[in-house]
């Protein structure tokens, strides 16, 4: 992973990346998988990330390693906060989001040392906050260093699957309160996006949007 900045650095069309491990437990265990991983870009264009994907070095050795690539594709729809000091996604017109396609969400976060402890003590809470969620997809815990930066990416079925969990479930809000009043991020983004496609693999399972009917929410 460490090996792949400079080439990721000098990708013609990648305009802002992040490579990111994975903890156990799908991703929100204290302890890191070393078998899951991510990249996030943000590219000019389809065209530069297909050449990427057929002619890159580092895409060609995850290519032949990986037993299971899974690759959604996003159109930013809301955005706030700062990812190390910027946001990629600020930049696209804030549009109004559909109900009747599939939505991911993006959360990021740097967390306090001085309230590390107390985080890590809540991280149980918002894993099974996301237990079977009526409309999630797929959800994993992800982070750019184990602890102190923490990501989540989730994809729901509709808008209706995120109101829902954001606004009607206890152990989520219980959390976010928490977020908030005990001050654990001094930096924090948050972004919705409209799934434009998925495809490939994720737990054995095909992913192509074809595969799921996004206008119910169970």
């Amino acid at each position: 992973m460490q090996l792949a900045h400079p080439t990721l650095r000098q990708t013609s069309g990648l305009k802002f990346y992040k490579l990111m491990g994975s903890g156990g437990n799908d991703g929100f265990g204290l302890w890191p998988n070393w078998n899951v991983f991510a990249l996030l870009g943000v590219w000019d264009s389809l065209d530069a990330y297909q050449a990427f994907r057929a002619q890159n070095s580092f895409a060609l050795n995850v290519e032949a390693r990986a037993t299971e690539q899974f690759t959604t594709f996003l159109t930013p729809l809301k955005t706030h906060g700062f990812w190390n000091g910027e946001n990629p996604f600020a930049q696209v017109p804030e549009q109004a989001i559909p109900d009747d396609v599939p939505i991911a969400v993006l959360t990021r976060a740097r967390i306090r040392l001085n309230r590390l402890g107390e985080f890590l003590r809540h991280i149980p809470k918002a894993s099974a906050s996301l237990e079977n969620q009526k409309g999630l997809l797929l959800s994993i815990g992800v982070g750019e260093a184990p602890l102190i930066y923490q990501a989540t990416f989730s994809v729901w079925r509709n808008l209706e699957a995120v109101k829902q969990y954001a606004y009607q479930n206890p152990a989520h809000g219980q959390v976010v309160r928490k977020t908030r009043d005990r001050n654990w991020y001094s930096e924090e983004m948050f972004t919705r996006f409209r799934v434009d496609s998925m495809e490939g693999n994720w737990g054995g399972k095909n992913m192509a949007l074809s595969q799921f009917d996004t206008s119910q929410g169970s």
